[in-house]
């Protein structure tokens, strides 16, 4: 009786089989063959949170979508607990928030396992109100190790310092994490309006040896390639090597075709996305963000970053007060703005016409003086 106690303490209730048909609408037989090809392993029963994640495709002859590769909190709670750098750790939660979107109702079962405590009181919290965020989202009950009482706050934790972002998180921080006393508007919670990418997280020097390796294969093909650094491994490249890692590399590149070959055959090799190298970003650069300095420099592959005026410009339209509040600080020093006009004369210079939201006129006051 011993190990059925222990799998139920990881995988939280267990299901019946007529239960889980009854959940997906099917008879017995089919819900046994759904859970025998989704290798959901029985020992009394069948866990409730693999049995919510399945999603059936009403119709067709294959009941079961895939489901994407994500980070579960216990994953993410590891690393958490080896990382001293605070801007490290909010992106790793991101990502773990990301994935979650991505795979849907499967994230469900990425909250099951409680998660080791990491040290940092705040992201034990963190991680219980990301875990009853999501199981509210379903309309399923929280895993019991959520209301444990050190996954709650003694004193507010306002996850961003910039007083512009308190004004929004006051209004719009999501009950599950209001209730334990984090502090942090929904829309820093969430995706960016990139299209998501799975792991891995990207350090410089993944990103140069990839480079390296794709200049080979371009040698190899007769092609010479150019490939246009934005976002986040622009960052760590050019202009802010302290930051450590970027979920996937977003570029402007040539030719097309032959970079995207390339850039494939790399992730199935090293087992990354095939799109740890994409063109995502690219609807929000400008037209003509002009040539930044030069990061990787080999006779078939020559990659640049972009200018830090551009990059500054497009993280300031963001309006990110968190995950690019760092990223912000250090371009406004490196380009020596001293005042709001000068970076609203910036981003007019890439994007003309465009609207400031209000998000992003607040981040730029509290960002600079006057």
């Amino acid at each position: 009786m011993g190990a059925p106690r222990a799998y139920v303490e990881v995988v939280g209730p267990l299901w019946t089989i007529d239960q889980a048909a009854h959940y997906w609408g099917v008879s017995a037989a089919r819900a046994r063959s759904i859970v025998s090809s989704r290798r959901i392993d029985r020992v009394t029963g069948y866990s409730r949170a693999a049995i919510l994640s399945v999603t059936l495709r009403r119709g067709a002859r294959t009941d079961l979508m895939p489901t994407a590769r994500a980070l579960t909190l216990a994953e993410i709670a590891r690393s958490l607990a080896h990382t001293e750098s605070e801007p490290t750790r909010w992106r790793m939660f991101l990502e773990f928030r990301r994935g979650a979107a991505d795979v849907g109702r499967a994230a469900l079962s990425l909250v099951e396992a409680e998660p080791v405590l990491t040290g940092q009181p705040r992201y034990d919290a963190l991680l219980a109100a990301a875990a009853e965020d999501i199981t509210a989202h379903y309309g399923t009950p929280s895993p019991l190790w959520t209301v444990a009482w050190e996954r709650f706050l003694t004193s507010a934790w306002w996850v961003s310092d910039l007083p512009s972002a308190r004004l929004y998180a006051l209004a719009g921080t999501p009950a599950a994490f209001r209730r334990r006393g984090i502090y942090v508007d929904r829309y820093d919670l969430a995706d960016d309006g990139r299209v998501s990418v799975p792991e891995p997280l990207l350090g410089r020097d993944d990103t140069l040896d990839a480079f390296t390796d794709l200049a080979a294969r371009l040698e190899h093909a007769d092609v010479i390639g150019q490939v246009h650094v934005i976002g986040g491994a622009a960052m760590f490249l050019a202009y802010r090597p302290v930051r450590a890692s970027t979920r996937d590399i977003g570029a402007m590149f040539s030719p097309d075709a032959a970079v995207v070959d390339a850039a494939r055959d790399i992730a199935r090799e090293r087992r990354w996305p095939s799109t740890w190298l994409n063109d995502h970003a690219a609807v929000y650069a400008s037209r003509n963000p002009g040539e930044g300095p030069r990061v990787f420099d080999h006779p078939h592959l020559h990659v640049m970053a972009t200018p830090a005026d551009h990059l500054l410009a497009m993280k300031l339209l963001a309006g990110h007060s968190t995950s690019d509040r760092e990223d912000c600080a250090r371009l406004i020093d490196y380009l020596h703005v001293s005042t709001r006009q000068q970076a609203w004369d910036i981003v007019a210079r890439f994007f003309p016409g465009i609207r400031i939201p209000q998000r992003s006129k607040r981040v730029v006051e509290d960002l600079i003086g006057h």
